[in-house]
């Protein structure tokens, strides 16, 4: 069967359209990822403060240490002695209250604390369940007064997080049917502006792979040529944003940060819209060789 001849024009917009939608898609996956690497460099400052009791002796400082040790889940634990977290409330009141900087009586009353932080192998999604878990193991064990890693912040960032992955998984679900249906149109009517040939064909007996191989092939051509421009312009836009957040906006100190799709996903990235393509031209054709003549008679 010779290759197609007619509606470029049609060919040529639902390569546009297509590739729009794919481009979508592929931004979503740069969002997520990219996303995730800004959050999780954010969330290196996530940790958590444990204030001991004023009468806690060494030895039981120590237990403590073990005891959060022995999760696993913890990196690095800074003692903040009572003189050190005294110095300091005296600098930050220094030029605000110096009378309430040098009231030892009331100055005493800060306690000494544990800084702890947790394990770099620990992913941003699991930060908040491993802060509550340990918060509330943290809170039973005697010499602790009070616990404390931020939670609002930490309830809110876990918040997020969620929310863009679920949100562009819904966005790209949306996007792959939507670019499965215009491929769909766009092959359905090659089939019907060549219907006539594949009647002949089906009468002189020409097997169903025959004829259906053609519009397969030009629905993977398609996918492949869509994935590929998607591709290419992904990688542009994000050229460009990234040159301007390290130009313009270094203040934010995300661009070294930012990352484009390893080859391993820009490779599955082309063959799944490849797929697609080939997908979207088999629904078309699936009844060709099938009673199609007839239906067409």
């Amino acid at each position: 069967m010779r290759p197609p001849q007619k509606n470029w024009a049609l060919k040529v917009s639902t390569l546009i359209v297509v590739t729009a939608c794919f481009v979508v898609m592929a931004a979503a996956l740069l969002i997520s990822q990219n996303f995730r690497n800004i959050l999780t460099l954010w969330g290196e400052d996530v940790q958590m403060t444990v204030y001991l009791a004023q009468d806690l002796s060494e030895q039981g400082r120590l237990e403590i240490e073990e005891r959060l040790k022995a999760t696993g889940k913890v990196g690095e634990i800074h003692l903040i002695t009572q003189e050190k977290a005294l110095g300091d409330f005296r600098t930050q009141l220094a030029s605000y209250a110096p009378d309430i900087s040098q009231d030892d009586e009331l100055l005493k009353l800060i306690p000494a604390s544990l800084q702890v932080r947790l394990s770099d192998g620990i992913s941003a999604e699991q930060q908040m369940p491993t802060l509550k878990m340990l918060a509330a193991e943290v809170k039973e064990l005697q010499g602790v007064d009070e616990v404390s890693y931020g939670q609002d912040w930490v309830e809110k960032y876990a918040a997020l997080v969620a929310t863009v992955e679920v949100g562009l998984r819904v966005l790209g679900l949306v996007i792959l049917l939507a670019a499965l249906f215009v491929i769909s149109n766009a092959i359905r009517a090659s089939v019907q502006n060549r219907k006539e040939e594949i009647v002949v064909l089906e009468m002189i007996g020409a097997t169903s792979a025959m004829i259906r191989k053609p519009f397969l092939v030009e629905g993977g051509i398609l996918g492949v040529s869509a994935s590929v421009c998607a591709m290419l312009l992904c990688w542009g836009l994000f050229a460009a944003t990234k040159d301007l957040l390290v130009t313009k906006l270094s203040f934010l100190q995300l661009g070294n940060h930012l990352q484009f799709l390893s080859l391993a996903t820009v490779g599955l990235f082309v063959v799944g819209g490849t797929a697609l393509g080939a997908l979207a031209s088999y629904l078309c054709v699936r009844r060709i060789n099938d009673g199609y003549a007839g239906s067409q008679g």
